[in-house]
């Protein structure tokens, strides 16, 4: 009889890397000892545009969240692990530290997968002796940890180093069967994607200066830009629209073509030379990933896993963060050295070898043995 994984996320309709994740590693994941279940936890999709709504409604929907857990963990007894996977921000680990504290006083193992990772976060538990005690006493505390970047690792061992389970470092993950591969040489225009969620954070802002730079130097002739993401709020993308009419930038060279999901989004991966992505912070994004096994050159800041996945002047370039001259110099470096764009096939084998679902899925199955033999 096969043991049972709760794996708790948002709704697997939201948006974002970690629903993305989970909806293919759902999908992907086969074991002769271990099936996967999932519930939902957190705020719906419908309610993603109307934050004072959002707010409102959250109380409720945790409520009765946490009382479906409570139902479940006490119904189906074939649950041995509950997976969480939060980011190192204050609401996303005050949202699992009830589940976290319910699996323990039903005396399942915890598995708690850190997503992303705020650095202003980590160094206030690590610098406040209460919320330090806390985090340890729920997060690290009989539970067993994964991290997308070793520097994480790291991080966690400082705050405890007694800990009496192993921290493992993973990656996000790629279906290699969804990628789309053209050996091709870029034209004499570079073609530079942007795609995720279109906000502030994501580094949007520096990637419109940017291109009112190369503008002014008379250099955007050389390249055209492609925003593909939903924006974080209503009006934020016609906002960006008026800064580039403001500096008379041409409509044809920046384009926002909205959310694009399933093969049309590796269409346009594939129609692209180079992937921009200056976010100011992450755990280890898919986008990059997915960017990679479509073999493109990428320009990121070094957040999260991705100082470790790029390999400066092999596969990508590393930008400061919250830099419009940094990205500027880094598009100007991939024009005046093209051998940079034409390693398409060698970055995508790479990325593939690495990050592709099936050894992904394969690692967690060898982990839920170890914690549940």
């Amino acid at each position: 009889m096969k043991r049972k994984v709760l794996i708790l996320t948002n709704p697997l309709n939201h948006e974002g890397g970690v629903v993305n994740y989970y909806n293919l590693f759902l999908k992907k994941f086969k074991s002769e000892e271990f099936e996967l279940k999932h519930q939902s936890i957190g705020s719906r999709d419908w309610v993603f545009y109307y934050p004072i709504l959002k707010i409102v409604l959250y109380p409720f929907f945790y409520f009765y969240d946490m009382l479906i857990l409570c139902v479940n963990l006490i119904s189906d007894r074939k649950i041995k692990i509950v997976q969480l996977s939060p980011s190192m921000i204050p609401v996303s680990l005050l949202r699992d530290a009830i589940p976290v504290v319910l699996a323990k006083i039903f005396r399942i193992k915890v598995v708690v997968f850190y997503r992303g990772w705020r650095v202003e976060t980590y160094t206030r538990i690590a610098n406040k002796r209460v919320l330090r005690y806390l985090f340890n006493k729920v997060y690290q505390s009989s539970t067993y940890q994964i991290v997308l970047a070793s520097s994480f690792k790291q991080s966690l061992l400082t705050l405890k180093s007694n800990q009496l389970n192993e921290i493992i470092v993973t990656t996000t993950a790629i279906e290699k069967d969804d990628i789309i591969i053209l050996d091709k040489k870029f034209d004499s225009v570079i073609k530079v994607l942007f795609l995720g969620r279109v906000e502030d954070l994501k580094g949007v802002k520096e990637i419109i200066k940017a291109i009112c730079k190369l503008n002014e130097l008379k250099k955007l002739k050389d390249f055209e830009f492609t925003f593909v993401g939903h924006e974080n709020e209503l009006g934020y993308i016609d906002n960006l629209k008026n800064t580039l009419k403001e500096n008379n930038i041409e409509v044809s060279k920046v384009k926002f073509k909205g959310r694009i999901t399933g093969r049309k989004k590796f269409e346009e991966f594939a129609s692209n030379d180079i992937y921009l992505f200056p976010s100011y912070t992450e755990g280890c994004p898919t986008s990059v990933l997915e960017a990679l096994a479509t073999g493109l050159f990428c320009v990121t800041t070094p957040v999260g896993a991705l100082e470790e996945v790029i390999i400066p002047n092999k596969n990508g370039l590393l930008i400061k963060i919250q830099s419009v001259d940094s990205i500027v110099k880094a598009l100007l470096n991939c024009k005046s050295n093209k051998v940079f764009l034409n390693r398409r096939l060698e970055i995508s084998k790479e990325a593939i070898n690495k990050f592709e679902i099936t050894n992904i899925c394969e690692k967690f199955n060898l982990l839920y043995n170890k914690i549940h033999p």
